[in-house]
Protein backbone atom coordinates (compact mmCIF):
# COMPACT_ATOMS: atom_id res chain seq x y z
CA UNK A 1 0.00 0.00 0.00
CA UNK A 2 2.80 2.43 0.90
CA UNK A 3 4.61 1.66 -2.36
CA UNK A 4 1.42 2.38 -4.34
CA UNK A 5 0.96 5.69 -2.50
CA UNK A 6 4.58 6.63 -3.24
CA UNK A 7 4.17 5.91 -6.97
CA UNK A 8 0.95 7.95 -7.01
CA UNK A 9 2.69 10.80 -5.14
CA UNK A 10 5.41 10.92 -7.80
CA UNK A 11 3.07 10.46 -10.75
CA UNK A 12 4.73 7.17 -11.77
CA UNK A 13 3.27 3.84 -12.89
CA UNK A 14 3.82 0.75 -10.78
CA UNK A 15 5.34 -1.06 -13.75
CA UNK A 16 7.99 1.49 -14.65
CA UNK A 17 8.67 3.49 -11.50
CA UNK A 18 11.35 1.44 -9.77
CA UNK A 19 13.37 -1.74 -10.06
CA UNK A 20 11.39 -4.84 -9.11
CA UNK A 21 11.82 -5.96 -5.49
CA UNK A 22 14.34 -8.72 -4.83
CA UNK A 23 13.86 -11.75 -2.63
CA UNK A 24 14.26 -11.02 1.09
CA UNK A 25 17.67 -11.68 2.58
CA UNK A 26 18.21 -13.82 5.67
CA UNK A 27 19.23 -12.11 8.89
CA UNK A 28 22.90 -11.20 9.03
CA UNK A 29 24.46 -10.10 12.31
CA UNK A 30 27.98 -10.13 10.82
CA UNK A 31 27.78 -7.01 8.65
CA UNK A 32 30.22 -4.98 10.72
CA UNK A 33 32.73 -7.82 10.53
CA UNK A 34 32.95 -7.59 6.72
CA UNK A 35 35.94 -5.68 5.29
CA UNK A 36 35.23 -1.96 5.07
CA UNK A 37 35.76 -0.52 1.61
CA UNK A 38 38.04 2.51 1.55
CA UNK A 39 36.86 4.97 -1.12
CA UNK A 40 39.44 6.90 -3.09
CA UNK A 41 38.46 10.57 -3.46
CA UNK A 42 38.32 12.02 -6.98
CA UNK A 43 38.23 15.73 -7.79
CA UNK A 44 34.65 16.98 -7.67
CA UNK A 45 33.10 20.25 -8.83
CA UNK A 46 33.14 22.99 -6.21
CA UNK A 47 29.69 23.35 -4.66
CA UNK A 48 28.66 25.06 -1.44
CA UNK A 49 25.91 23.64 0.77
CA UNK A 50 23.53 25.77 2.85
CA UNK A 51 21.86 23.72 5.58
CA UNK A 52 18.78 25.05 7.40
CA UNK A 53 17.73 22.68 10.20
CA UNK A 54 17.95 24.87 13.31
CA UNK A 55 15.59 25.76 14.82
CA UNK A 56 14.12 22.52 13.51
CA UNK A 57 10.83 23.10 15.29
CA UNK A 58 10.00 26.70 14.42
CA UNK A 59 8.01 28.49 17.14
CA UNK A 60 8.32 32.05 15.81
CA UNK A 61 8.22 33.40 12.24
CA UNK A 62 11.48 34.64 10.81
CA UNK A 63 14.69 34.01 8.89
CA UNK A 64 15.89 30.45 9.45
CA UNK A 65 19.17 30.78 7.56
CA UNK A 66 20.86 33.16 5.14
CA UNK A 67 24.16 33.47 3.29
CA UNK A 68 25.57 34.81 0.03
CA UNK A 69 26.69 32.39 -2.69
CA UNK A 70 28.12 32.55 -6.19
CA UNK A 71 28.47 29.73 -8.68
CA UNK A 72 27.00 26.34 -7.79
CA UNK A 73 25.15 25.88 -4.52
CA UNK A 74 22.79 23.44 -2.80
CA UNK A 75 20.15 24.33 -0.21
CA UNK A 76 18.80 21.76 2.24
CA UNK A 77 16.00 22.70 4.64
CA UNK A 78 14.04 20.60 7.13
CA UNK A 79 11.60 22.22 9.57
CA UNK A 80 8.42 21.72 11.57
CA UNK A 81 5.70 24.37 11.76
CA UNK A 82 5.07 25.13 15.44
CA UNK A 83 4.01 28.77 15.09
CA UNK A 84 1.81 30.02 17.94
CA UNK A 85 -1.96 29.73 17.76
CA UNK A 86 -1.92 26.62 15.54
CA UNK A 87 -1.51 28.90 12.53
CA UNK A 88 -0.58 27.78 9.05
CA UNK A 89 2.86 28.70 7.72
CA UNK A 90 4.92 28.75 4.54
CA UNK A 91 8.55 27.79 4.01
CA UNK A 92 10.22 30.03 1.44
CA UNK A 93 13.64 29.95 -0.21
CA UNK A 94 14.36 33.36 -1.73
CA UNK A 95 17.29 34.62 -3.82
CA UNK A 96 18.13 38.35 -3.59
CA UNK A 97 20.54 40.17 -5.89
CA UNK A 98 22.38 42.72 -3.78
CA UNK A 99 24.82 43.55 -6.59
CA UNK A 100 24.75 46.47 -9.03
CA UNK A 101 24.04 44.35 -12.12
CA UNK A 102 21.44 41.82 -13.19
CA UNK A 103 22.14 38.24 -12.05
CA UNK A 104 21.02 34.97 -13.62
CA UNK A 105 20.09 31.99 -11.48
CA UNK A 106 19.22 28.50 -12.74
CA UNK A 107 17.58 25.78 -10.68
CA UNK A 108 19.18 22.52 -11.82
CA UNK A 109 17.43 20.13 -9.38
CA UNK A 110 14.65 20.44 -6.82
CA UNK A 111 12.85 17.95 -4.59
CA UNK A 112 10.48 18.55 -1.69
CA UNK A 113 7.89 16.81 0.46
CA UNK A 114 5.73 17.32 3.53
CA UNK A 115 4.37 14.95 6.17
CA UNK A 116 1.87 15.44 8.96
CA UNK A 117 4.46 14.48 11.57
CA UNK A 118 8.13 13.44 11.59
CA UNK A 119 8.39 10.38 9.33
CA UNK A 120 11.42 8.95 7.46
CA UNK A 121 9.22 8.75 4.35
CA UNK A 122 9.66 12.51 3.89
CA UNK A 123 13.34 12.10 3.03
CA UNK A 124 12.66 9.33 0.54
CA UNK A 125 10.01 11.42 -1.22
CA UNK A 126 12.31 14.46 -1.31
CA UNK A 127 15.17 12.46 -2.85
CA UNK A 128 13.01 10.74 -5.47
CA UNK A 129 11.70 14.10 -6.66
CA UNK A 130 15.20 15.60 -6.50
CA UNK A 131 16.72 12.80 -8.60
CA UNK A 132 13.83 12.93 -11.10
CA UNK A 133 14.04 16.70 -11.61
CA UNK A 134 16.01 18.60 -14.21
CA UNK A 135 17.12 22.15 -15.02
CA UNK A 136 14.49 24.85 -15.20
CA UNK A 137 14.67 27.95 -17.36
CA UNK A 138 17.20 30.54 -16.09
CA UNK A 139 15.72 33.26 -13.89
CA UNK A 140 16.90 36.83 -14.18
CA UNK A 141 17.13 38.83 -10.98
CA UNK A 142 17.41 42.59 -11.35
CA UNK A 143 19.83 44.54 -9.17
CA UNK A 144 18.18 44.83 -5.77
CA UNK A 145 15.46 42.37 -6.77
CA UNK A 146 14.40 38.99 -5.36
CA UNK A 147 12.98 35.75 -6.77
CA UNK A 148 11.30 32.95 -4.86
CA UNK A 149 13.04 29.65 -5.58
CA UNK A 150 10.72 27.51 -3.46
CA UNK A 151 7.34 28.03 -1.78
CA UNK A 152 5.96 25.15 0.27
CA UNK A 153 2.39 26.37 0.12
CA UNK A 154 0.33 26.42 3.33
CA UNK A 155 1.68 24.15 6.07
CA UNK A 156 -0.83 23.26 8.82
CA UNK A 157 0.30 23.32 12.43
CA UNK A 158 2.67 20.44 13.14
CA UNK A 159 3.44 19.85 9.45
CA UNK A 160 7.01 18.85 8.55
CA UNK A 161 8.58 20.17 5.34
CA UNK A 162 11.75 19.05 3.55
CA UNK A 163 13.33 20.63 0.47
CA UNK A 164 16.63 20.20 -1.38
CA UNK A 165 17.56 22.26 -4.42
CA UNK A 166 20.63 22.88 -6.56
CA UNK A 167 21.23 26.25 -8.19
CA UNK A 168 23.81 28.02 -10.33
CA UNK A 169 24.23 31.80 -9.95
CA UNK A 170 26.10 34.00 -12.42
CA UNK A 171 27.10 36.43 -9.67
CA UNK A 172 26.76 36.82 -5.93
CA UNK A 173 23.20 36.35 -4.63
CA UNK A 174 21.88 36.12 -1.11
CA UNK A 175 19.89 32.96 -0.34
CA UNK A 176 17.40 33.23 2.53
CA UNK A 177 15.22 30.52 4.09
CA UNK A 178 12.08 31.75 5.87
CA UNK A 179 9.23 30.23 7.79
CA UNK A 180 6.40 32.75 8.01
CA UNK A 181 2.68 32.86 8.59
CA UNK A 182 0.85 31.55 5.54
CA UNK A 183 -0.33 35.05 4.56
CA UNK A 184 2.91 36.89 5.38
CA UNK A 185 5.74 37.89 3.09
CA UNK A 186 9.41 38.47 3.94
CA UNK A 187 10.61 42.02 4.43
CA UNK A 188 13.53 43.97 5.89
CA UNK A 189 11.89 43.81 9.32
CA UNK A 190 11.73 39.99 9.38
CA UNK A 191 13.60 38.76 12.45
CA UNK A 192 16.55 36.38 12.28
CA UNK A 193 15.87 33.36 14.51
CA UNK A 194 18.38 31.88 16.93
CA UNK A 195 19.45 28.25 16.43
CA UNK A 196 17.93 25.70 18.80
CA UNK A 197 21.27 24.31 20.02
CA UNK A 198 20.36 20.76 19.03
CA UNK A 199 20.28 20.75 15.24
CA UNK A 200 22.49 22.22 12.58
CA UNK A 201 22.60 25.10 10.18
CA UNK A 202 25.51 26.56 8.30
CA UNK A 203 27.41 26.94 5.05
CA UNK A 204 29.70 24.08 4.03
CA UNK A 205 32.08 23.90 1.06
CA UNK A 206 32.77 20.73 -0.94
CA UNK A 207 29.16 19.55 -0.94
CA UNK A 208 29.77 17.00 -3.72
CA UNK A 209 32.00 13.99 -3.06
CA UNK A 210 33.24 11.75 -5.85
CA UNK A 211 34.52 8.37 -4.76
CA UNK A 212 36.05 5.46 -6.57
CA UNK A 213 35.65 2.08 -4.90
CA UNK A 214 37.19 -1.24 -5.93
CA UNK A 215 35.72 -4.42 -4.53
CA UNK A 216 38.12 -7.23 -3.59
CA UNK A 217 38.11 -10.36 -5.74
CA UNK A 218 35.00 -12.14 -4.47
CA UNK A 219 34.88 -15.61 -2.99
CA UNK A 220 31.78 -17.67 -2.31
CA UNK A 221 31.60 -16.52 1.31
CA UNK A 222 33.00 -12.98 1.08
CA UNK A 223 31.16 -9.70 1.42
CA UNK A 224 32.26 -6.11 1.84
CA UNK A 225 30.64 -2.93 3.14
CA UNK A 226 30.72 0.78 2.43
CA UNK A 227 29.81 3.01 5.37
CA UNK A 228 28.23 6.44 5.22
CA UNK A 229 28.94 8.56 8.29
CA UNK A 230 31.83 6.32 9.29
CA UNK A 231 35.60 6.84 9.67
CA UNK A 232 36.09 7.03 5.89
CA UNK A 233 33.36 9.69 5.59
CA UNK A 234 34.39 12.64 7.80
CA UNK A 235 31.88 15.45 8.39
CA UNK A 236 32.07 18.65 6.39
CA UNK A 237 33.35 21.67 8.30
CA UNK A 238 31.75 25.08 7.82
CA UNK A 239 30.35 28.11 9.59
CA UNK A 240 26.99 29.48 10.67
CA UNK A 241 26.96 32.68 8.63
CA UNK A 242 24.41 34.29 10.98
CA UNK A 243 26.41 33.77 14.17
CA UNK A 244 29.97 33.23 12.91
CA UNK A 245 30.22 29.98 14.88
CA UNK A 246 32.12 27.05 13.36
CA UNK A 247 30.01 24.04 12.43
CA UNK A 248 30.48 20.33 11.73
CA UNK A 249 27.86 18.71 9.51
CA UNK A 250 27.09 15.53 11.45
CA UNK A 251 25.92 12.87 9.04
CA UNK A 252 26.73 15.00 5.99
CA UNK A 253 23.04 15.43 5.15
CA UNK A 254 22.80 17.28 1.84
CA UNK A 255 26.13 15.99 0.50
CA UNK A 256 25.86 14.28 -2.89
CA UNK A 257 28.06 11.18 -3.20
CA UNK A 258 28.94 10.14 -6.75
CA UNK A 259 30.39 6.62 -6.51
CA UNK A 260 32.07 4.57 -9.20
CA UNK A 261 32.32 0.92 -8.13
CA UNK A 262 34.71 -1.46 -9.85
CA UNK A 263 34.60 -5.26 -9.61
CA UNK A 264 30.92 -5.38 -8.64
CA UNK A 265 29.46 -7.41 -11.54
CA UNK A 266 27.24 -10.18 -10.20
CA UNK A 267 27.23 -8.92 -6.63
CA UNK A 268 24.06 -8.25 -4.66
CA UNK A 269 23.78 -4.71 -3.31
CA UNK A 270 21.99 -4.42 0.02
CA UNK A 271 21.44 -1.73 2.65
CA UNK A 272 21.68 -1.98 6.43
CA UNK A 273 20.53 0.73 8.86
CA UNK A 274 23.13 1.02 11.62
CA UNK A 275 21.93 3.98 13.70
CA UNK A 276 18.13 3.88 13.74
CA UNK A 277 15.27 4.02 11.23
CA UNK A 278 16.38 4.73 7.66
CA UNK A 279 14.28 5.23 4.52
CA UNK A 280 15.77 6.82 1.42
CA UNK A 281 16.72 6.41 -2.22
CA UNK A 282 19.69 6.37 -4.56
CA UNK A 283 20.25 6.38 -8.31
CA UNK A 284 21.94 3.45 -10.03
CA UNK A 285 23.58 3.40 -13.44
CA UNK A 286 24.54 -0.17 -14.26
CA UNK A 287 26.31 -0.20 -17.62
CA UNK A 288 27.07 2.56 -20.09
CA UNK A 289 23.44 3.12 -21.01
CA UNK A 290 24.12 3.58 -24.72
CA UNK A 291 25.06 -0.01 -25.55
CA UNK A 292 21.64 -1.09 -26.84
CA UNK A 293 20.98 -3.29 -23.81
CA UNK A 294 17.73 -3.30 -21.87
CA UNK A 295 19.45 -1.94 -18.78
CA UNK A 296 18.15 1.44 -17.64
CA UNK A 297 20.59 4.27 -18.00
CA UNK A 298 19.64 5.48 -14.54
CA UNK A 299 17.05 3.99 -12.22
CA UNK A 300 15.93 5.06 -8.75
CA UNK A 301 16.37 2.46 -6.01
CA UNK A 302 14.34 2.58 -2.81
CA UNK A 303 16.05 1.96 0.52
CA UNK A 304 13.19 0.92 2.77
CA UNK A 305 10.74 0.00 0.04
CA UNK A 306 7.63 -0.50 2.18
CA UNK A 307 8.79 0.95 5.49
CA UNK A 308 11.91 2.31 7.12
CA UNK A 309 14.74 -0.12 7.83
CA UNK A 310 15.09 -0.51 11.59
CA UNK A 311 16.83 -3.84 12.28
CA UNK A 312 20.58 -3.59 11.74
CA UNK A 313 20.78 -7.37 11.39
CA UNK A 314 18.15 -7.46 8.63
CA UNK A 315 19.68 -6.07 5.42
CA UNK A 316 17.45 -5.21 2.48
CA UNK A 317 18.44 -6.35 -1.02
CA UNK A 318 18.11 -3.44 -3.42
CA UNK A 319 19.97 -4.33 -6.68
CA UNK A 320 21.63 -7.25 -8.43
CA UNK A 321 24.61 -5.68 -10.23
CA UNK A 322 24.67 -6.63 -13.91
CA UNK A 323 27.88 -5.08 -15.24
CA UNK A 324 31.25 -3.91 -14.03
CA UNK A 325 30.35 -0.30 -14.87
CA UNK A 326 28.39 0.58 -11.72
CA UNK A 327 27.73 4.14 -10.66
CA UNK A 328 25.67 5.19 -7.65
CA UNK A 329 24.39 8.64 -6.65
CA UNK A 330 23.55 8.85 -2.95
CA UNK A 331 22.35 11.55 -0.56
CA UNK A 332 21.54 10.83 3.10
CA UNK A 333 17.77 11.13 3.56
CA UNK A 334 16.24 13.84 5.74
CA UNK A 335 14.40 12.45 8.74
CA UNK A 336 16.45 9.23 8.81
CA UNK A 337 19.35 8.10 10.96
CA UNK A 338 22.96 7.29 10.16
CA UNK A 339 25.28 5.43 9.85
CA UNK A 340 24.10 3.45 6.84
CA UNK A 341 25.97 0.49 5.33
CA UNK A 342 25.83 -0.54 1.69
CA UNK A 343 26.75 -4.23 1.58
CA UNK A 344 28.08 -6.02 -1.50
CA UNK A 345 27.31 -9.73 -1.20
CA UNK A 346 29.23 -12.07 -3.52
CA UNK A 347 27.74 -13.60 -6.69
CA UNK A 348 25.47 -16.51 -5.90
CA UNK A 349 24.14 -15.00 -2.67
Amino acid sequence: MLFRRLCSFLGLSLASAFAAPLAPLPRDASILSYPALLPQPIDAPARVLLVSDSPETVRLPGVLYRDTVQGTARVLAYHVNALPGQQSARLLVVATNAGPQEATLTLTRLGSATTQQPDPLIGQQTLLRYFASGPLAPRRIAAGGSRTLYDSGPLPAGQVVSVMLDAEASSAVQISVYLLGADSRPGPETAVLEPDGLHQRGTFPEADRRWQVRLPVPTLDSASRLMFSGPSDPPLVGVDALTGRPQELRGNFGVLYDLTVEGAAGTLLAASARGGPYQGALLVQDGGGDTGSALPRRAPLLIGRDRALTDSAQPEAIWRVKTDALRLLFVAANGSNLPLALVFYPPGR
